[in-house]
């Protein structure tokens, strides 16, 4: 072959060379236009595009008075838009010149962000000055934004927590059950009211789409939609009532509950130790959780819902209820008390050493005369006492509108041989008479069982909420559920119950609730702990005029005093109230 026809033949290879890679081109270019045309277009429009969300503002929590409990306060955050961060780690560096952040958790933030078009807060909670050097700067921030978000406040922090709760971020729990439009960052509640109520305080974000530049800087704002503010709740909570019973407490460990016997509206809630919720609108550090949980006192306890304890001679009333009902005494019945009764082999001791001598059922009421119950329950037996404890509402949740409500201890035969592994004595009834063994309730479930008295059989049903307001003022939903199931015993008995129970107070072992402003009538109780620490004591009561209509529960856990303190306190807060009002 001449070198003309080796010339030639390159030349064609050079043209066939250059002819597929033009139809390869071709192709390209046809494959791009035609079929990844409208992708890159999406992702082309969405860099020139943003999102820019506009939060909520969250409901405000009133008392019934209409005076704040919670409310919103606004505050600067720094986030990003993950699809205008080229690198992570020196963005997340840049800031961390200036700011004190979290700098893994603002990583897997930005990494783990649904959409990378929307900004991912870093930053929660920056100080104006910050604001201002972000601003100077933003060419050095690509993709950096400032948002204005609001913050929960609760104005009287420790105050009503337990009542209130308290909100936090949302967790991938909550967002899977969530159908209100929350999204990761988002805050939620977490307890209380906040919580139960959640989707009524919640809103409905807004948001502005923008066109940006080439380094993330607003051009002009395309279209815009306005967040839809939180519907405001109205408690039942009385705060001037609610003062009252904080400071009358003080810093003792306990619970004090007042409500309206009639409709089961709850006026005040009081568990000590609080704590304060405005740790938790600003993101609580792992310093803070730590001590919160770590706390001997366990402040984030609601005790009044979910506390369980002995409810010692308070639940006299319940055995005398049932002896009276199926006429196993008579109310002029006599028991002696020598101060101590032998059953089985054990000695069971009266708390007064010398003993009451001969004496009746409303004398043993009002003198909490502990050798008289522990025959009378004898006598009543095990099944009619838990029977009649189950139609006060023992051993079942009151359904109070809060999350988590425990619900008690009833003890039974069956019970016992399952935990314990062991069969019921005769002993086991003795100590139930008197409210202690097994037997374990919660304060408000007490509250239930003194309102049924008072209100002459009905077990009222608790709760916290009054009503639903929205923006612009309309009550939406009141709440009212009124009175509960009647409880099958004669009104003659209640009026003997009530005529006793003030007795105690007149005369007997509430004396130091009595005062010149209110009459009272109630019932105490003296509660050894399982952990053998110092006793609870509790007082639960109500006013006897018609137009007051209140019944308290105060319990003192571990007290201090050696005197009826939980009757002390009981007087001091109900006398100040009927004083005050």
């Amino acid at each position: 072959m001449t070198r003309q026809d080796q010339f030639e033949r390159r030349v064609k290879i050079l043209w066939i060379i250059i002819i597929c890679g033009l139809f390869v081109l071709l192709g390209r270019i046809a494959w791009l236009q035609l079929i990844e045309g409208e992708r890159y277009f999406r992702i082309s429009k969405n860099l020139r595009l943003r999102l820019v969300p506009l939060p909520c503002t969250r409901g405000l929590i009133l008392d019934r008075n209409g005076e704040k409990l919670a409310g919103n306060e606004a505050f600067f955050s720094v986030g990003v838009v993950p699809s205008n961060v080229a690198d992570i780690d020196e963005s997340i560096e840049r800031f961390d010149e200036f700011l004190d952040i979290d700098k893994e958790i603002a990583k897997k933030r930005i990494q783990e962000a649904n959409n990378i078009f929307r900004p991912v807060w870093v930053k929660r909670n920056i100080d104006l000055s910050a604001v201002t050097y972000l601003l100077e700067k933003e060419e050095d921030f690509p993709g950096t934004v400032i948002l204005t978000e609001p913050v929960r406040s609760y104005y009287y922090d420790e105050m009503c927590a337990h009542v209130l709760g308290h909100v936090g971020e949302v967790n991938q729990e909550e967002l899977t059950a969530s159908t209100f439009g929350v999204e990761p960052g988002d805050l939620v509640g977490k307890m209380g009211v906040e919580k139960a109520y959640n989707s009524y305080l919640q809103g409905e974000k807004g948001g502005r789409q923008v066109e940006v530049d080439a380094h993330g800087r607003t051009l002009r704002v395309i279209s815009e939609k306005d967040p839809l503010p939180g519907d405001s709740v109205y408690l039942t909570i009385d705060l001037e009532m609610q003062k009252i019973a904080e400071e009358k407490l003080g810093q003792r460990k306990g619970v004090v509950i007042i409500g309206d016997y009639e409709t089961g509206e709850i006026l005040t809630l009081v568990s000590h130790p609080s704590f304060d919720p405005n740790l938790f609108s600003w993101g609580v550090s792992e310093d803070e959780w730590s001590k919160l949980v770590q706390e001997p006192g366990d402040p984030l306890e609601n005790r009044a819902l979910r506390g369980e304890y002995p409810p010692a001679s308070t639940f006299k009333i319940i055995v005398a209820a049932a002896a009276l009902e199926d006429n196993i005494i008579g109310k002029e019945d006599l028991f002696f008390c020598g101060g101590e009764l032998p059953v089985g082999n054990r000695t069971f001791k009266c708390w007064k050493e010398e003993g009451h001598g001969r004496l009746n059922l409303e004398e043993a009421i009002i003198n909490s005369c502990d050798v008289f119950f522990y025959q009378l329950g004898l006598k009543v037996g095990l099944d009619k006492i838990i029977q009649q404890a189950r139609l006060f509402g023992l051993g079942e949740i009151t359904g109070i509108d809060l999350v988590s409500e425990k619900s008690g201890l009833l003890p039974t035969r069956e019970w016992k041989l399952k935990a314990k592994g062991e069969a019921w004595y005769p002993g086991d009834t003795v100590n139930l008479s008197i409210g202690q063994g097994f037997l374990l309730v919660t304060p408000i479930q007490m509250f239930r069982v003194i309102a049924a008295v008072a209100n002459g059989g009905s077990l009222v049903n608790p709760y916290l909420v009054k009503e639903i307001v929205d923006s612009q003022g309309k009550v939406i939903e009141s709440f009212s559920p009124g009175r509960g199931k009647k409880i099958p015993i004669s009104s003659s008995i209640f009026d003997f119950l009530g005529k006793s129970l003030r007795g105690v107070v007149r005369e007997g072992t509430g004396w130091r609730a009595e005062n010149k402003i209110v009459k009272i009538a109630g019932k105490t109780g003296t509660a050894e702990s399982s952990d053998k620490e110092r006793p609870h004591n509790w007082f639960i009561g109500y006013t006897l005029p018609d137009d007051a209509r209140l019944a308290i529960v105060v319990l003192v856990e571990h007290r201090e005093e050696e005197i009826s303190i939980a009757a002390q306190i009981t007087g001091e807060i109900l006398s100040q109230i009927f004083n005050k009002n």
